[in-house]
């Protein structure tokens, strides 16, 4: 294994970048690893939604798990369809979809974004005061802490930052809520 299994992203760590389609602004949290495209193989990332709608990048074969992570919910209209998403509540999505959002205030969202079937993914909320997450050395684990605060081994974490554990068996604990992370990537990309 290379570098470190455990990190704390804080706010002022994050990468910002541009959306694919040049509509707004993302902020990374951790990606990894390379992919065949050269782009990366999943990215957990915070994009600043505001408040007047926008449109999504389209990512095919991608799927997309969107949380809103801001104080107003959104609504996302497809061709077909509209769905009202309110914050904290995990919606995984097709990401080669690319809905038309609508805020009902400034907010922002948690994109979780991998490809299918190659990467599993799932997004959930938590609460480590009622009940600790374990990391498993099979799969990347990330915890973006809404309040509280959460510790893994000698790392300390607070609102807004997040913990990321790479391939290693690490408890979280605190008191923190908000948002684990499991991504479970293929042994070929995964380090020795």
């Amino acid at each position: 294994m290379t570098g470190p299994s455990v990190a704390v992203v804080r706010v002022s760590d994050r990468r910002r970048v541009p959306w694919k389609n040049g509509a707004g602004v993302t902020e990374e949290i951790a990606s990894g690893p390379g992919s065949t495209a050269g782009l990366p193989l999943w990215r957990i990332s915070v994009a600043d939604l505001g408040s007047t709608p926008s449109v999504f990048s389209a990512f095919e074969g991608i799927d997309r798990i969107f949380t809103v992570v801001g104080d107003h919910g959104v609504t996302l209209d497809w061709e077909s369809r509209s769905e009202t998403v309110t914050p904290w509540r995990p919606r995984k999505f097709d990401g080669a979809q690319a809905p038309r959002c609508t805020p009902e205030g400034a907010t922002r969202a948690l994109n979780v974004m991998a490809p299918t079937p190659e990467v599993g993914a799932t997004v959930e909320p938590v609460d480590l005061g009622a009940c600790p997450v374990t990391s498993q050395p099979d799969e990347v684990t990330a915890l973006f802490v809404r309040c509280g605060t959460a510790v893994a081994a000698s790392h300390r974490a607070a609102a807004g930052d997040c913990i990321v554990v790479r391939h290693d068996e690490v408890t979280l604990r605190g008191s923190a809520r908000g948002l684990v992370i499991r991504i479970r990537t293929p042994k070929s990309h995964n380090p020795d």
